[in-house]
């Protein structure tokens, strides 16, 4: 302002200047993150409801399916060791046959709310028109909520091969381990690879079934005496041939998270008449802001993993490591397994019921950020009557005083 009124600087530069700025501004991390807690907290009723049946119900609906079926066969045939392969299979399949669709639905139909922001209020009838205008949404655009599921989960799936191929030659990965060991050393160990196994990111239903049962497969062969033996980190230095698996699978999932987590925003926020148009534009987007969308979207992921860490994984650790085993020799059955692992899977659902819309609502927002940052270069080179032009001319031209009628 000083160069404007000693003449070095025009009013129209200043104006742009400071637009800019302000533009600028809002795309921030901070500010980003504040419309997010915005609209969890405007909309919590739809949110909730529609993560907890399309999130949360598979997995806890399969928990309770694998808790039931062991405890009935316990009972029956008296052996928790020929039950838990093909009951836990079984979870498994009920999981991705449900999930493929819920997991689809539920992420746009959240995403939808998210970047339209309907009128809500907290009465039982608008949350259920919001909801029905949200599923709706998102089943009109099925075809290209599959195909951005698939391409990305297909892509995660495959960077996950090399990190756990790597993670198992260093005894970090959880297929490693079959169960935790009753000392303080073993408890934390078993923490750290829990919490490792958290890192990379969730390719989503059906490939997160066929990951779980691929690892608990792994768990199977390594055998009971490496159950007891293998109880540390490996120190023995990897090969070349498994570390440059490990990093490349590494280096695959950090980009897919960083080019496609706005797909599903892309998707919702205009209707697309081609099942991959929406790529495009999401590539076209990510590529042009990469290393911010990258650090927004891992920042946001690793405070739910410390959390997820801190809350759950912990906990049930310490009680799986301490408490599981003395109540096993104290009732002399192994009931208390199943019931253990079950109350887990129920934890990690409730809780994925919070951060999975979270996240959801936060690459939306970050959508909208984006692009509208991108939609307003304050440039000169902007053609006079063009959208940039207007839009620009629009926040930099002050507004007439509003007149009220008396």
């Amino acid at each position: 302002m000083q160069q404007v009124i000693h003449g070095t600087l025009s009013l129209d530069g200043e104006r742009e200047r400071a637009a800019a700025t302000c533009i600028q501004s809002s795309t921030s991390f901070g500010t980003v993150l504040q419309s997010t807690f915005a609209v969890f907290t405007r909309y919590p009723l739809p949110i909730l409801a529609c993560s907890l049946l399309c999130f949360a119900g598979a997995g806890i609906a399969g928990s309770l399916i694998y808790a039931t079926l062991m405890l009935r066969g316990m009972a029956a045939q008296n052996s928790y060791f020929a039950l838990v392969t093909s009951t836990f299979y079984l979870q498994m399949q009920i999981q991705a046959t449900v999930g493929a669709f819920t997991f689809l639905v539920g992420r746009g139909a959240i995403t939808w709310i998210a970047l339209h922001m309907p009128a809500c209020t907290d009465a039982p009838a608008c949350v259920e028109a919001i909801l029905r205008a949200a599923f709706g949404a998102a089943l009109r655009r099925w075809q290209p909520l599959l195909a951005s599921s698939l391409l990305y989960g297909a892509l995660i799936t495959v960077s996950l091969v090399g990190i756990t191929w790597m993670l198992r030659e260093a005894r970090l990965d959880v297929s490693n381990y079959r169960w935790v060991r009753r000392d303080a050393n073993s408890i934390l160990n078993m923490t750290l690879v829990r919490a490792i196994a958290q890192l990379p990111p969730d390719p989503g239903s059906p490939f997160t079934e066929l990951y779980s049962a691929t690892r608990f497969h792994l768990a199977r062969q390594s055998g009971s005496s490496l159950g007891w033996v293998l109880s540390q980190p490996s120190t023995v230095q990897l090969p070349a041939s498994l570390l440059l698996a490990g990093l490349g699978g590494t280096l695959l999932a950090f980009v897919t998270e960083a080019l496609l987590c706005m797909r599903t925003a892309c998707i919702m926020h205009a209707l697309q008449s081609g099942v991959l148009q929406w790529l495009a534009p999401t590539l076209s987007l990510s590529l042009s802001r990469f290393w911010r969308i990258a650090a927004w979207r891992w920042s946001i992921r690793l405070a739910v993993i410390v959390l997820f860490v801190a809350g759950l994984t912990l906990p049930t650790t310490l009680h799986q490591g301490v408490v599981v085993p003395l109540m096993v020799s104290e009732v002399r059955a192994y009931w208390p397994y199943p019931v253990n692992i079950s109350a887990y899977g129920i934890g990690a659902a409730l809780i994925s019921a919070f951060t999975i819309p979270f996240s959801l609502i936060f690459e939306a927002r970050m959508y909208l950020a984006l692009s509208n940052d991108r939609q307003l270069p304050f440039t000169t080179g902007n053609p006079p009557g063009s959208l940039s032009h207007r839009t620009a001319e629009a926040i930099t031209q002050p507004k007439s005083p509003r007149v009220v009628a008396p």
